[in-house]
């Protein structure tokens, strides 16, 4: 009876054995294929059995997520996009490179050794009657058009003022084949032989901008002369003198194409141009706010202001010394630092000159240069522009003030308004009551004081977004207004909830951005690339504007569809990051540091309006204005305040404080890299050239970043290395001249 059993038992045994061999098989198998399921089988085998029934299924969707994951992560679209960027600027420069290459190869293919000839005659003839008080210079200029003539099919380009055309050529019809007159709306009636030398004529301008104004002219006189010469010509009323050569264009030809995209100005700048000249066709602003961009409209009323002088010597000297103290107060100020600038006047020339003087004598003619800052008329700024513009309205109470309304105000205002790139303050000394309703000035005041505000559409409401949101069925219903898919609704409901201000189909360019995230001073835009393929040239039209917006200033960034639903948090991980990279700081976050950060009732008290967390920082930096302000005490600590305004032109006077005062990134950055120079010069003399700095100054920055810790080690160690690197150096020296 024994003997049977132990015959099952063996069998029995046999065949677990080989059901044990065969599930180590199915296991190794497993564990090559799948290798985290392995180890959790190994480790806790009921519970992982226990979720088998749904193996299936979940095999499948880790197939696909599998796949999917390869799918987006197999062609690295950041990578992609930078490198994309990369190879455009690559080719923009290998362009510029190669077309000034054949141009000159084309010049220099079409010039002979006779044409080098006549244009060294030229250059010398024109050298000669270019000399001052020279009795011949008629016959110089007269030399240089005999050679010029001779070699002008040699040179395929010409660029020059209009009255060098005249003085260089001699004339003859049709003798170019193109010529491109810019700002055609200022040439007068001295423009129209442009019209007899060339075959085809391109004519560039604004009629809203300044053109010739003739003053002083009597025009009876001009009437009489066209009746007598010009009456069998067509349309000779159009010969003016106030007419310009963008006026006869518009008359004699047809089809103009109008340019409506706008690069220069900050949109709140070019917002009063459109208002008062371009409300049928406005321009469109391209310009995108850069980080930390300065407030572009700043007003500056002058109480005391008083007119002197009459007609055009007019003079308000309080409005004079108030633009100059902020210029002076703007210049040293780290946020204008390579800042251009220029002031414009309103009425007459005397205060562009008094102004002018004024600049001079405080801030140096040097300062001026570097800053290409000059004053005068909007005339004096037609076709040109500054980063920071400051207009002097000049008008005063206590004198009668006229109404500025006609057509030619209108142009000297749009021109005036329209030239600052990032900033423009208006001073003014008159309040609205004192001006006209007609007046040109006081539209100009209201527009400073209460700015127009932006055409962008409304803020959505999140709460009824997110409810539709929940509520749709999306297989059959569409998207809430204004958005135009399902995927940009959740996108912005994830931004929104974050406690970021979302703007979808943002206007720009006669095109819509499908998202904008709006900080206090800079803006992102959210392009979601849904899956449905639009083609490839939807897809390069949609490249190329971006393009184009990016040179304007503008950043993209870009969420495909599958990824985020792939995986929502790490898709959006990449905007957050940029979004604090570019400092877009969520409505929350402001209103928090709104409350924790009071001003300290001391620092009020002396008119500083410093926070708890930026009381190191200079005025400059925590307000949107210069230091100065009328109605500060001028005491030693508001000039030790003024003074601290910039840290990378530190004044040659001005001592490291004793006090015990946190430094700030930007200083503690500077600090080192002053050491950083120190390391590499090893005195103190090299580095304050470097620096524009004293000598006493770089120790004194040396040390105190020494008391914080910001080096390596001690300064004295550093001296001793460089010492020894000064030895050594002279010995090699040393041995060349005794090998020698």
């Amino acid at each position: 009876k024994a003997y049977p059993d132990l015959l099952r038992r063996i069998n029995n045994l046999k065949k677990l054995s080989d059901r044990v061999k065969k599930v180590r098989g199915l296991f190794h198998k497993l564990s090559e294929f799948a290798p985290l399921l392995a180890i959790e089988l190994s480790q806790n085998s009921l519970a992982v059995l226990s979720e088998f029934k749904s193996l299936e299924n979940a095999w499948a969707w880790a197939r696909a997520n599998s796949w999917l994951e390869d799918f987006i992560n197999k062609d690295d679209l950041p990578s992609l996009e930078r490198s994309l960027r990369q190879i455009d600027g690559e080719i923009g420069k290998n362009l510029a490179e190669l077309s000034a290459f054949l141009a000159w190869k084309f010049c220099f293919s079409r010039m002979e050794e006779k044409h080098r000839r006549y244009l060294v005659g030229w250059q010398q003839a024109f050298e000669k009657a270019k000399r001052k008080y020279s009795k011949y210079r008629i016959q110089y200029m007269r030399d240089a058009q005999q050679q010029l003539s001779k070699c002008k099919d040699a040179i395929p380009a010409w660029i020059m003022p209009l009255h060098r055309v005249y003085e260089t050529i001699e004339p003859s019809p049709g003798m170019f084949d193109i010529i491109i007159v810019d700002e055609a709306s200022q040439c007068g009636p001295e423009a129209l032989p442009l019209m007899y030398l060339a075959k085809q004529l391109l004519i560039v301008g604004d009629d809203k901008q300044i053109s010739p104004e003739a003053i002083g002219v009597n025009r009876e006189q001009v009437f009489r002369l066209r009746d007598e010469y010009l009456n069998d010509f067509e349309h000779a009323d159009s010969f003016s003198i106030d007419n310009s050569l963008f006026d006869h264009g518009r008359r004699r030809f047809n089809s103009p194409i109008v340019l409506l995209e706008h690069f220069r100005c900050m949109p709140e700048i070019i917002r009063f141009s459109n208002d008062l000249c371009y409300q049928t066709s406005p321009l469109i602003p391209l310009r995108q706010y850069p980080p930390q961009r300065l407030e572009p409209l700043k007003v500056v009323h002058v109480p005391n202001g008083y007119r002197e002088g009459s007609i055009n010597r007019v003079i308000n000297r309080a409005e004079a010394e108030e633009l100059v103290k902020t210029i002076i107060c703007c210049c040293n100020d780290i946020r204008y630092k390579d800042k251009t600038m220029g002031v414009i006047t309103l009425q007459g020339n005397a205060q562009a000159s008094l102004i002018e003087s004024m600049l001079l004598e405080r801030l140096g003619a040097e300062e001026m240069h570097e800053r290409k800052l000059i004053c005068g008329q909007p005339y004096s700024f037609q076709g040109d522009e500054r980063h920071i513009i400051f207009i002097s309205m000049v008008a005063a109470p206590n004198e009668r003030i006229g109404s500025l309304s006609q057509p030619a105000d209108q142009r000297r205002f749009n021109v005036a308004a329209s030239r600052a790139k990032d900033q423009e303050w208006l001073f003014y000394s008159v309040t609205r009551n004192d001006l006209s309703t007609t007046d040109l000035r006081k539209k100009l005041l209201e527009f400073f004081e209460d700015p127009a505000k932006s055409t962008l559409p409304p803020d959505i409401n999140i709460d009824e977004i997110r409810l539709q949101a929940h509520k749709a069925n999306r297989q059959i219903e569409k998207s809430p207004q204004p958005f135009e898919s399902w995927f940009e609704v959740d996108i912005a409901l994830k931004i929104a909830s974050k406690g970021f201000r979302v703007i979808p189909q943002y206007p720009v360019g006669g095109k819509r951005i499908d998202l904008v995230i709006e900080g206090n001073k800079t803006r992102l835009a959210l392009e979601c690339d849904g899956d449905y393929w639009h083609g490839e040239e939807e897809y390069e039209h949609d490249m190329e504007r971006q393009r184009i917006l990016e040179r304007c200033g503008w950043h993209f960034h870009r969420i495909r569809e599958c990824e985020y639903y792939a995986n929502p948090e790490q898709t959006l991980e990449r905007l957050w990051e940029e979004i604090e990279q570019m400092e877009i700081h969520s409505i929350t976050d402001i209103r928090i540091k709104d409350k924790t950060n009071k001003p300290d009732d001391n620092l009020v008290k002396k008119g500083i309006d410093f926070t708890e967390n930026n009381h190191h920082l200079p005025e400059s930096r925590l307000e949107d204005k210069p230091i100065y302000k009328e109605n500060i005490v001028r005491n030693s600590y508001h000039k030790k305040v003024q003074k601290e305004v910039t840290f990378e032109k530190i004044p040659k006077n001005e001592k490291i404080s004793g006090k015990t005062i946190k430094l700030s990134d930007a200083k503690i950055k500077y600090y080192k890299k002053i050491f950083q120079l120190y390391k590499e010069f090893g005195t103190f003399e090299e580095v304050a050239k470097k620096v524009i700095l004293t000598s006493e100054k770089v120790r004194q920055i040396l040390e105190r970043g020494n008391q914080e810790g910001l080096f390596e080690y001690p300064i004295k160690k550093v001296q001793l290395l460089l010492l020894d690197k000064t030895k050594e150096k002279i010995k090699e020296d040393l041995e060349i001249k005794k090998k020698n």
